[in-house]
């Protein structure tokens, strides 16, 4: 039997194969399984007694086979040795294998664990070349795989992705926080068909029928795609934690999901909690998930891809890293790089090992002061008000040097070609393998994938497709600038603090070409960050920026192109010492062409800015756009800017505004309960929401409305779901509003105090 569509679901089968669906042509899924294929591991004994550590590994039962192979273990080395590969009897219970082992062999020079962080269905697509949303034929025999034909290609620009029929699931709770012991007021589903428009069925009854009537309806409806807002943290525990206690939960399992055997798979599954994690400086959160299987399950409050690329972004990041789609929704960006590289370095025979120990090169005082520095950056020579200056940033950067000069952790200062000079970083004195590492080959598609996505783009004259093109190439950018932060992450399988050193210096060295360059060409370098350039020369035009970017690509060998030329940009000082220093990514600036605005750094890009401010300072810079010059700027920052905030600051006076419009949300650095002063805002709003039931933790976010802020003591905020009973502190929201309008306001002559004076006795 021969059937064919896209690859839509996988998961782990209870036989110990692989479940797979595949939608049809006609929309109808299908599922089958592949029940011959097992999962593996590998493990090797540092002290050679392979026989005891093969007969322990079948003494803890989830073993069904062991063999004796050859594999690459080390990145640092081309040869292979003796491993074991142990065969699993179900497909996901390798760390399960693999911490019953570590618990047998507490010391790593006794024992090696290899491939125990892959999911099976990554392993499997690694295997069969597969990957999420292959247009494939499959050929079955009695309902397992006999053999796959790939339809589709990976390197393909022009792909086609599967109609999904979606369904919002949306639920209402009697109480006003919600929490796993509310009552259920109702359930709303919002259909949309797969040739668009949008149906919205209500249930509202007691609450036993209503988890009935609507798993049902869901059910009848059946979609591929179910999107909830909380749905991993609380809409759908919340809904089987309220069906259970009525005894219909097996029901409501079976609807959920397309899957039959779903009901025993929730019984085996042991729910994990929430996760509290450190990245890039941040104390972060990330909820446990809920998978349907059968269905994709889109938690639109915990996903990172699909927040910021849309689904067309899911797709091309699923597809390109071979990770399954359930995962990708929910996954980090490092995550969906390791699986990126993880499947090259399988093409190599190379293993990856469970706990990494790359370590960094050994190195006096004085070459760590010469290497460990980071991306070059010029400030300003002072903040304020520049004309005629256009910016040129280079294509994608670091990940084009890690391609260009093959950096990867196990190629720099090889032992295999010490003298070769084919790559030399001159200024740390470090050599280049010359065969190639697996980042570096890890990045050869994502680069021409993006830059050709690009270009589609630009060529496209239909609206659909142009927003297709933008949403894959958006969704590689972040891959691309993951790759450079991850060389160094202590987490990474092929990462190494030398690699992003000598990433770093080549970097510096790029710049420093092109400023040179530039200046050879009568450009005067304003500013510049990493890969960007801000230049001024009085005369150029769009034609001489075009001619410097390829004078800059000839003398660099990396791609700059030209962003603009702006009317006028203002570099912002700093809010600490505004006088002596300025900020090199806090500025905003008008194109000649159009007369759009771009901003980094300020209020209107933060995400945590109450809706109101970023409105109110939005129409300030939409009044400054038409100005032509310094002067004028000025003036309508004097008259018009002045004006808008007054606007602004009488509403708030005269309580006009909503309280939903001055939320302001803030992440949590500790649990509540462990901050010595309770004092800080949001801190008060998560105790307070503590007290009605709902716990908070490290790294979720609080979202509140200031209700006092009269005296130190006595600050107070109210949460979300309260926002409404005491109103808002009117004076402190000006006091706000007024620092929000000065930071693009003070550099054109108008300070925060100037703001607040203007508003005279109604601040008494």
């Amino acid at each position: 039997m021969l059937v064919q569509g896209y690859l839509l679901d996988c998961y782990p089968s209870s036989s110990g194969g692989m479940t797979f669906w595949v939608q049809q042509d006609d929309g109808r899924a299908l599922r089958f399984e592949d029940k011959k294929w097992r999962a593996r591991i590998y493990a090797t004994s540092g002290v050679g007694d392979m026989d005891y550590l093969s007969s322990t590994s079948l003494s803890s039962n989830l073993v069904s086979q062991i063999r004796k192979i050859r594999k690459r273990t080390d990145v640092f080395d081309q040869r292979d040795s003796e491993v074991l590969e142990l065969e699993l009897k179900l497909a996901g219970k390798g760390k399960s294998l693999a911490t019953f082992l570590s618990k047998r062999f507490h010391h790593p020079d006794v024992l090696q664990l290899y491939n125990v962080d892959f999911l099976p269905e990554q392993e499997y697509f690694y295997e069969k070349e597969l990957f999420p949303l292959a247009r494939v034929e499959v050929d079955l025999e009695e309902g397992t795989v006999k053999k796959w034909i790939l339809l589709d290609s990976i390197t393909s620009y022009t792909y086609g992705t599967p109609a999904l029929k979606a369904l919002k699931l949306e639920i209402e709770v009697r109480d006003r926080v919600a929490r796993m012991d509310s009552r259920l007021k109702a359930i709303q589903l919002t259909s949309f068909g797969r040739e668009g428009g949008a149906e919205k069925i209500r249930f509202e009854s007691s609450e036993a029928q209503m988890i009935t009537d609507a798993s049902q309806e869901l059910a009848h409806l059946d979609p591929d795609l179910v999107l909830t807002d909380g749905g991993d943290s609380f809409v759908l525990p919340f809904l089987l934690s309220r069906a259970r206690s009525y005894g219909i939960d097996n029901e409501f399992l079976s609807r959920i999901n397309r899957d039959s055997d779903a009901p025993s798979r929730y019984t085996q599954i042991k729910q994990q909690p929430g996760k509290t994690y450190f990245s890039y400086g941040k104390i972060m959160y990330r909820p446990a998930t809920f998978r349907l299987f059968g269905r994709l399950h889109l938690d639109e409050g915990n996903t990172f891809v699909y927040d910021q690329c849309r689904l067309e972004g899911l797709f091309e990041v699923s597809r390109l890293c071979r990770i399954p789609l359930h995962t990708s929704m929910r996954a980090s960006i490092g995550k969906c790089l390791s699986s990126l590289q993880f499947y090259y370095a399988s093409k190599q025979n190379l293993l990856i090992p469970w706990k990494p120990e790359i370590v960094e090169d050994g190195k006096n005082a004085y070459d760590l002061f010469v290497a460990d520095r980071g991306g070059m950056v010029l400030k300003p020579l002072q903040s304020g008000v520049y004309e005629h200056v256009g910016e040129i940033d280079f294509s994608s950067l670091y990940p084009s040097i890690i391609r260009k000069y093959n950096i990867s952790a196990e190629t720099i200062n090889c032992s295999c070609c010490p003298k070769s000079r084919k790559h030399w970083v001159q200024e740390l004195g470090m050599h280049i393998c010359e065969n190639e590492g697996i980042i570096a080959r890890s990045l050869v598609l994502p680069l021409d994938k993006r830059r050709e996505y690009k270009r589609l783009k630009g060529l496209e004259t239909n609206p659909l497709l142009k927003q297709i093109y933008n949403e894959r190439s958006a969704s590689l950018k972040w891959i691309l600038v993951c790759s450079f932060g991850y060389l160094s992450y202590r987490n990474a399988k092929f990462g190494k603090i030398d690699s992003h050193i000598a990433v770093c210096a080549l970097a510096r060295e790029t710049l420093i070409g092109a400023m040179q360059t530039a200046e050879a060409n009568n450009f005067r370098v304003v500013h510049g960050i990493v890969d960007s350039l801000w230049l001024y020369n009085r005369n150029a035009t769009d034609a001489d920026y075009e001619e410097l970017c390829r004078e800059i690509k000839k003398d660099t060998g990396f791609e700059a192109s030209p962003e603009g030329i702006y009317k006028w940009i203002v570099f912002l000082p700093s809010k600490v010492y505004p006088r002596t220093r300025s900020i090199t990514n806090r500025y905003y600036g008008c194109f000649e062409k159009g007369s759009v605005i771009k901003v980094r750094g300020i209020e209107y890009r933060r995400h945590d800015t109450p809706n109101y401010f970023r409105e109110c300072q939005g129409k300030i810079l939409s009044a400054l756009a038409p100005c032509g010059s310094e002067p004028e700027l000025r003036e309508m920052a004097r008259t018009r800017g002045v004006e808008i905030f007054e606007e602004y600051a009488r509403d708030l006076e005269e309580h006009s505004v909503s309280p939903l419009d001055l939320i302001i949300t803030r992440n949590l650095s500790k649990n509540p309960a462990d901050y010595s002063s309770k004092r800080q805002l949001q801190v008060n709003a998560a105790l307070k929401l503590e007290t009605a039931g709902r716990k908070l933790q490290a790294g979720q976010s609080v979202s509140y409305v200031i209700t006092r802020y009269d005296n130190p003591g006595r600050h107070r905020s109210n949460p979300l779901e309260f926002a409404y009973d005491e109103g808002y502190d009117s004076q402190r929201y000006i006091e706000l509003l007024a620092d929000c309008c000065a930071s693009v306001l003070d550099p054109l002559g108008v300070s925060k105090e100037q703001l607040l004076t203007r508003m005279g006795d109604r601040l008494d």
